[in-house]
C-alpha cells in the first residue's frame, strides 16, 4: 500500500503599469532551495500605499526577520502553532526596536502586509490591513466553497505600532485546496478576471499565467502583484518508499513418513559432519536481509552469537562413544569452538559495530555544527549588512538613519555569544567598526586653543559676566560684580571700562544696532552704547504687559523681547529715539516656553530652552522643526546664537562642557569641546573673522569656530 505525501504549488504574479509609483507592493517567498525542502515555506505579501523610505525600512526588517527566522526554524520538528507563534513573537519585537528609533510618524491605515507559513498539511498566518483574498476549500464531492480567509483574522481597531501582528490563525489545509492572496486592487477585479473559476478548474501555474496575461491586455495604470498556493498529493517513487526486508515464501509440503526419515537422517549427519559450512551457509542467509551497514553489523553478531551457542549445544548432545572417535579422527568441531577464525569474524564486526556507531554520532554532531555556524553567520551578516548601510547614509549625509543603523547592528552583535577565536576576532572587528561609525557621527572637534579676553578674580561670585558681543576687533562683555561695561581689544586686549548707572538691576543681554549696542536688563531698562564715542546713555522702552526680561534682540527697526513668566516673545517697534509699548508675537496658544532661557531672530523666531528643545517660529506661528538626537544627547543648554547672515545655529551646553554647531536644516555640524571649559553660559559669533565669544564662568574667552 503505497504511502501518500502532501506538497504545494506556489505561483506568483506581478504586472507592474503603475506610472506614478505611489505604493509599495511586494510577494516574498521564503523557503531552503535544496531538494527535498525541509522546514517550512513562508510568505510575506505587501501593499503599502505610500512611498516614503520609512515604510520600504519597515518592510526591510520584516523580511530580514522572517528570513532569520527560517534559518533558525528549518531545522526543528515542532508544532507548526508553536512555531508561529515563535516567529509572531519575533517579528513584534523587532518592529517594536525599528518603531522606538524612527522618526518618521507611520499611518498604520496605508499598510496592508501579511504573513503566511505553509507546512505540511497546515496553514498559519497572521497580519495587519486588509488583502484581497480568495480561498476555495474542497468538498468530498468534487466541488469548491469560497472563503474569505484573510477576513477571519481578528484585528484591534487601532494598530498597535510596537505590536502590530496582534493575532494568528491556524488550520489545515486540505488536499486540492487553493488560496490567492493579492494587492486590494485586485477587489474591484475579481468577477472580470474570473478568479474563483481559473482556480478551481486550472493548475495555478496556469491561472497564474492566464491572470497576468488578462491584466495586460486591459493595461490598467496600476501594480498589481498576487501569490497562488495550491495543495496536491504526492506518490513516492519505490526509492522514496521506506525498506521493508522481504519475506521469504513459506512453502509448507507433506511427505510422507519415509521421505520425512530420510530428511532428518540428512540433517543429523550435515549437523554431526559439517558444523561450521551449516553456520557459514545461516550467516550467509541472515546478512542478506540488511540493506545498511548498521543491520549488516548487527546481523552478523547476532547470526555469531547463534552459531556459536548451536555448536556448544550440539556438542552436549553427541553421547555415542563410537560417534565421539570418529569426530575426533575428523577433528569435526570437537575441539575448542572459538577457533582464529572464529575469533577474526568476531572482532570485525564489534570493531564495524563502535566504527558505524561513532560515525553516526560524528554525523549527527557535524550536522547540529553545521547548522549553528549557518544560523550564527546569517546573523552576522544581517549586522554587517547595517553597519555598510550606515557607512554609505553617512556619505550621503543620511545622519538620521546611519544613527539607527548602526544601533541596529550594535543590537544584534551582542546576542552573538561565540568562544570561538575566528568569531570573536570578526566581532571585534565589527564592534570596532561601529565605534569608528559613531565617533564619525559625534562631529567631536577638540580644541587648545583657547584664548581669555578678559577675568575676574577668584574672589567674585560666579556669573557675574553676562552679555558676550563681538564687533570687528572688540569684544563687549558686562561686570556685574563692579557695575560697567567692559570694551577690549581683541588684537591688544586693552580695556576700557564704561560705568552703568547705580542702583539698576543686572543686563542680561546684548544686541548691536546700526551705530550703537544695546544693553538690556533683567528689569526691561534699555542702555545705548555709542560704538564710535562709547557714551552710554538710557532710551525709552515701553513695556506695560511685560512681566520680566531675559533675553533681548534687535532685528530691523524691531525689539523682541523674551518673557518666560508671561509664556511670551513682546516685540515692539522703533519710535522717537525708543522704542514703543510692545505686542505679543506668538500667536500659538498651545505653547509653553515658561523654561525659556534664550532667544534669537533672522527672519524666523528660535526660542532656546532650558532641556535643549528649540522652537522656531514664523509671523507667530509655530513651525515644525527640531533638532536631532546627537550623542551623547542635549539635555541642558544656557545660551544660543544665530544671525540674516548666518546658516548656523549656536548653542552652549554647559552641562557636557560643549559648544554645539548645527545648521538651519537641523544638521549637526561639530561639537566643539576643551579641557579648558568650565561653565559656559553666554555666546557671540563672528562669522566672518571664524571665531566664537564665550563667557565660561567669570572668564570671556575666545575659540576657533571650526
Amino acid at each position: 500500500m503505497s504511502e501518500e505525501l502532501q506538497h504545494f504549488r506556489i505561483a506568483e504574479i506581478e504586472v507592474a503599469k503603475s506610472v506614478s509609483d505611489e505604493a509599495i507592493v511586494g510577494v516574498f517567498r521564503f523557503e531552503n532551495p535544496g531538494r527535498p525542502r525541509q522546514g517550512p515555506t513562508l510568505l510575506v505579501v505587501a501593499d503599502i500605499h505610500s512611498t516614503l523610505y520609512a515604510y520600504e525600512r519597515l518592510l526591510d526588517v520584516i523580511n530580514a526577520t522572517v528570513e532569520q527566522m527560517r534559518f533558525l526554524v528549518s531545522q526543528v520538528e515542532q508544532d507548526p502553532l508553536g512555531r508561529f507563534e515563535k516567529l509572531v513573537q519575533r517579528l513584534n519585537e523587532a518592529i517594536a526596536d525599528f518603531m522606538r528609533e524612527e522618526a518618521t510618524p507611520f499611518q498604520w491605515s496605508r499598510i496592508n502586509i501579511f504573513v503566511m507559513e505553509l507546512s505540511e498539511g497546515h496553514l498559519c498566518f497572521t497580519g495587519t490591513g486588509r488583502l484581497m483574498n480568495v480561498f476555495l476549500q474542497k468538498q468530498p464531492d468534487g466541488t469548491f466553497r469560497n472563503f474569505d480567509l484573510l477576513g477571519s483574522l481578528e484585528q484591534p481597531a487601532q494598530v498597535e505600532s510596537t505590536k502590530p501582528f496582534a493575532s494568528i490563525i491556524c488550520g489545515d489545509i486540505g488536499i486540492g485546496d487553493v488560496l490567492i492572496v493579492g494587492t486590494n486592487n485586485f477587489e474591484r477585479l475579481r468577477s472580470d478576471l474570473k478568479l474563483a473559476d481559473r482556480l478551481a478548474t486550472l493548475p495555478p501555474v496556469t491561472a497564474a499565467m492566464e491572470i497576468k496575461q488578462d491584466l495586460e491586455r486591459r493595461s490598467i495604470p496600476d501594480d498589481f502583484v498576487a501569490v497562488i498556493v495550491s495543495s496536491f498529493e504526492t506518490k513516492p517513487t519505490t526509492a522514496q518508499l521506506p525498506f521493508k526486508p522481504a519475506t521469504p515464501e513459506v512453502v509448507q509440503d507433506v511427505p510422507t513418513a519415509s521421505v520425512q526419515k530420510l530428511q532428518n537422517a540428512a540433517q543429523e549427519a550435515e549437523q554431526r559432519l559439517a558444523p561450521a559450512g551449516s553456520s557459514i551457509k545461516r550467516l550467509s542467509d541472515v546478512s542478506s536481509g540488511f540493506k545498511s551497514l548498521l543491520g549488516k553489523a548487527v546481523g552478523l553478531l547476532g547470526v555469531t552469537r547463534r552459531w556459536i551457542m548451536g555448536l556448544l549445544s550440539r556438542k552436549g548432545r553427541v553421547k555415542d562413544p563410537v560417534a565421539l572417535a570418529s569426530l575426533r579422527g575428523l577433528n569435526a568441531g570437537y575441539r575448542s569452538m572459538l577457533t582464529k577464525k572464529h575469533k577474526t569474524i568476531i572482532w570485525g564486526a564489534a570493531i564495524a559495530l563502535v566504527c558505524i556507531i561513532v560515525g553516526l554520532a560524528w554525523w549527527s554532531h557535524a550536522r547540529k555544527v553545521a547548522a549553528e555556524t549557518a544560523a550564527w553567520n546569517a546573523t552576522y551578516d544581517s549586522a554587517m549588512d547595517q553597519r555598510n548601510r550606515a557607512e554609505s547614509d553617512l556619505v550621503y549625509g543620511n545622519e538620521l538613519r546611519a544613527r539607527s543603523e548602526i544601533d541596529g547592528s550594535e543590537k544584534i552583535i551582542q546576542s552573538l555569544q561565540t568562544k570561538v577565536a575566528e568569531r570573536q576576532a570578526r566581532l571585534q572587528k565589527i564592534e570596532t567598526d561601529l565605534n569608528t561609525l559613531r565617533e564619525r557621527l559625534k562631529k567631536v572637534v577638540k580644541t587648545d586653543n583657547v584664548t581669555e579676553l578678559y577675568g575676574l578674580p577668584a574672589s567674585v561670585a560666579s556669573g557675574s559676566l553676562s552679555a558676550a558681543l563681538l564687533t570687528g576687533d572688540n569684544a563687549y562683555v558686562a561686570d556685574q560684580s563692579a557695575r560697567e561695561i567692559v570694551k577690549i581689544s581683541i588684537t591688544t586686549k586693552e580695556t576700557k571700562h564704561i560705568k552703568l548707572p547705580d542702583g539698576g538691576a543686572p543686563v542680561v543681554s546684548a544686541t548691536e544696532g546700526k551705530d550703537s549696542i544695546l544693553f538690556a536688563t533683567a528689569d526691561g531698562k534699555l542702555l545705548a552704547l555709542n560704538k564710535s564715542t562709547d557714551l552710554l546713555k538710557p532710551l525709552p522702552w515701553s513695556h506695560a504687559k511685560t512681566s520680566s526680561t531675559i533675553d533681548a534682540v534687535l532685528y530691523t527697526s524691531k525689539l523682541y523681547r523674551l518673557d518666560p513668566p508671561g509664556n511670551q516673545v513682546w516685540r515692539s517697534v522703533s519710535s522717537g529715539g525708543g522704542y514703543g509699548s510692545e505686542t505679543a508675537y506668538i500667536k500659538a496658544t498651545d505653547v509653553t516656553i515658561s523654561d525659556a532661557v534664550s532667544l534669537a531672530i533672522d527672519s524666523n523666531v528660535y526660542i532656546l530652552k532650558s532641556d535643549g528643545t528649540l522652537l522656531q517660529f514664523l509671523s507667530g506661528g509655530q513651525v515644525g522643526f527640531s533638532l536631532p538626537t546627537i550623542d551623547p544627547p542635549l539635555r541642558a543648554a544656557s545660551s544660543l546664537w544665530t544671525s540674516t547672515d548666518s546658516t548656523l545655529l549656536v548653542i552652549t551646553d554647559p552641562a557636557e562642557k560643549r559648544v554645539l554647531v548645527f545648521d538651519k536644516n537641523g544638521t549637526l555640524k561639530a561639537q566643539i569641546t576643551s579641557t579648558q571649559f568650565r561653565a559656559l553660559r553666554n555666546v557671540y559669533v563672528d562669522e566672518t573673522a571664524k571665531r566664537i565669544a564665550l563667557i565660561d564662568d567669570n572668564r570671556l574667552i575666545l575659540v576657533p569656530l571650526p
